[in-house]
């Protein structure tokens, strides 16, 4: 099986750009499901209901969120409604949403987790090792394997989650940064890893941002408006390929398209 994970959207011409390329290039790469991280969808403020459906209509099976998804108020009774879109799930229990979900790919159950990171991340939420350690309790039977998108700054804090979890869940990759690292490998029990996918958005900005907006925030330290960037959109993610049988990962492959 091949699993295609693509990084945080950042506005919305990342939609329109996986609108006119997502399903070439499921059906070239033989890719069986794909997740991807929608939270800046709406540029920074949460993806809007609209934005959600396009992204479903383009081929995206599960869309994970992070920090910012559940500041779009438009967006909460969708979260209720739609089990494949998630929000972090050591968000409390009153907050609209799931951070988890089951869904079919080839006949098998793939559970989908979603957490934030605690290191530099606003909010500071519950702990995402003792969030995901109840899901996996709580659906024992219930999937076949499984799959956790880390939302978080800290590399070191999605290298322990990614250990602590090894064998236990397949797929784990980080979001946020928006930079795509270099560590892509098999963990000694089986898991494929990355610590962060990158992103969907202007290759050409600062993070998906227009750089003389993070230029002179950085140099005058005053607040400046946000812009997206301009330019060519690009994608970037990995394809994990698992062997059918026991489910570990047999490979993991940073791509950009």
């Amino acid at each position: 099986m091949n699993i295609l994970v693509i990084g945080d959207l950042t506005e919305p011409r990342a939609v329109a750009f996986l609108e006119s390329k997502l399903w070439d290039y499921r059906r070239e790469n033989a890719i069986d499901l794909v997740i991807a991280n929608g939270e800046n969808a709406s540029f920074i403020t949460g993806p809007s209901p609209e934005l959600v459906t396009r992204m479903l209509n383009a081929g995206v099976d599960v869309i994970t969120g992070g920090n910012h998804t559940v500041q779009n108020f438009r967006l909460h009774p969708m979260l209720e409604s739609t089990p494949v879109l998630l929000r972090p799930a050591n968000y409390p229990a009153s907050v609209p949403g799931a951070g988890y979900t089951v869904c079919d790919v080839c006949g098998y159950r793939l559970l989908v987790i979603n957490v934030l990171g605690q290191v530099h991340m606003e909010p500071t939420l519950d702990s995402p090792f003792d969030a995901v350690d109840r899901i996996l309790s709580r659906e024992v039977g219930n999937y076949d394997f499984a799959a956790l998108d880390i939302h978080a700054e800290a590399t070191g804090e999605k290298l322990a989650l990614a250990h602590y979890f090894d064998g236990r869940i397949q797929i784990i990759f980080g979001t946020h940064t928006h930079v795509p690292t270099a560590d892509a490998r098999v963990l000694p029990k089986g898991t494929g890893y990355v610590t962060d996918i990158g992103m969907c958005g202007a290759a050409d900005g600062i993070l998906g941002i227009d750089r003389d907006v993070i230029v002179a925030r950085c140099r005058q330290h005053l607040p400046v408006k946000y812009a997206p960037a301009e330019g060519e959109i690009r994608a970037n993610g990995a394809i994990f390929a698992l062997n059918s049988q026991d489910f570990t990962a047999k490979s993991v492959k940073i791509v950009s398209f």
